[in-house]
């Protein structure tokens, strides 16, 4: 809100004119756009799956593979969703019990157009020859002179077009990026906007882990961060403007008594 100081003038007398000058300040509500506000959301408590893969049972025989599929909800409470132009998501083992085998989605790149440009480029060659005679023949009779201009010419066209096409693959960004962290004890997960998707919403994520054959559940941290830039004067700023960084405790699915003990551990560092 700004305060806008406006003249005010006051006539005192029929006969004697006299003009008090005032001013009074006068709030005025300048609109702006609302900076974006974000919340996120995803399960505390999370059961993975072991897989039944046959590959990975004959090489790590120590060991099983598990895999944990999380949701993060996105959802914009105030502002304008473009201006959010990543969402980052970690999801890291704090004590680098699991080791990660592989994750979804990976890495993807896409582009604004529907098919690969075609560039077409047209040049043109020509080549022309012309040639002319003339001159002058005398009068017997008197001292006339007739000018005679015969004339010979000869022309020689010649045009050439060369056409050159080229198929030119388009352009594509990056609207997904993941990969590893942690010394591979942990998975991050770069979503970036595009006019085909949306940031808003909700986002599935897939990790496999490498586990002993006896286990039966773990703690994890997932942090959730939305980034874009803010305009500070004359620049740009890189800003966050949302974040939530929170336990995820998994269990075994089916193990009951596992799963008690991971509702345990989110109570207790709730408290």
């Amino acid at each position: 809100m700004f305060a806008h100081r406006l003249p005010v003038f006051i006539f005192w007398s029929p006969k004697v004119s006299l003009w008090i000058g005032l001013w009074i300040t006068v709030p005025i509500n300048v609109t702006h756009a609302g900076k974006p506000v974000l919340n996120f959301d995803f399960a505390r408590l999370t059961e993975c799956y072991e897989s039944s893969s046959l590959e990975i049972t004959n090489v790590y025989d120590d060991e099983k593979l598990v895999e944990l599929k999380l949701r993060v909800s996105v959802h914009l409470l105030a502002g304008d969703i473009s201006d959010v132009e990543e969402l980052r998501i970690e999801v890291k083992d704090c004590e680098n019990k699991m080791r990660v085998h592989s994750f979804a989605p990976n890495t993807r790149l896409q582009s604004v157009y529907s098919k690969d440009i075609q560039v077409t480029k047209t040049a043109e060659s020509g080549k022309q020859i012309g040639a002319a005679l003339g001159g002058a023949i005398p009068i017997p009779a008197g001292d006339l002179v007739a000018q005679v201009s015969p004339s010979l010419s000869g022309g020689l066209s010649e045009r050439e077009t060369i056409t050159e096409v080229q198929q030119r693959v388009a352009p594509q960004q990056a609207v997904v990026a993941s990969g590893t962290i942690n010394e591979e004890h942990g998975v991050f997960f770069k979503l970036r906007s595009s006019p085909q998707t949306s940031l808003e919403g909700v986002h599935e994520l897939t990790v496999r882990f490498l586990v002993p054959l006896k286990w039966r559940g773990d703690s994890m941290r997932v942090c959730c961060y939305a980034m874009g830039h803010e305009k500070m004067l004359w620049m740009e700023q890189e800003k966050t403007w949302a974040q939530k960084c929170a336990p995820v405790a998994l269990y075994l699915a089916g193990d009951v008594e596992a799963r008690q003990m991971a509702r345990k551990h989110i109570i207790k560092s709730a408290l």
